[in-house]
């Protein structure tokens, strides 16, 4: 019996490891832009002519916080704002909590945490925890 709990337990650890090592491989390496904006009190949010994109550095686990960029691109007004940020994943794999450095202009550091909702190869769906606003980004 006691073996048994030893197994469970091992193979509970080795899941855990590997969502989040999963997760930085699926985001890592890659741009994701944002292709939907959703406020819980507004509704939907038009992007035409707007591009927000994280650019994600591939990352291994024991590396974290792990660095990439941050880009919000208006061309009609001639604004182009770029953070360097530095991202980290929870253990299982749900939290991504991203700190934004602005790199072009002046401002504040600024710590933002999402639930991730999904998490594909090519897609994922993010919750921000401060104000409900969900966002869908696709890789580049």
């Amino acid at each position: 019996m006691k073996h048994l709990l030893y197994l469970v337990l091992a193979v509970a650890v080795i899941a855990g490891c590997s969502k989040e090592k999963k997760a930085l491989k699926s985001l890592g390496g890659e741009t994701w832009v944002m292709t939907k904006s959703t406020y819980e009190d507004t509704g939907n949010e038009d992007l035409t002519g707007i591009r927000r994109a994280f650019t994600f550095e591939s990352c291994k686990k024991k590396d974290q916080p792990c660095p990439g960029t941050f880009v919000y691109q208006i061309p009609q007004y001639d604004q182009d704002l770029q953070w360097t940020i530095t991202y980290s994943i929870s253990d299982d794999a749900d939290l991504l909590t991203i700190v934004r450095t602005p790199s072009n202009f002046e401002g504040t550091v600024q710590t933002d945490e999402y639930e991730i909702l999904q998490l594909e190869k090519d897609f994922m769906e993010l919750k921000d925890l401060e104000n409900n606003h969900v966002s869908e980004w696709e890789t580049e």
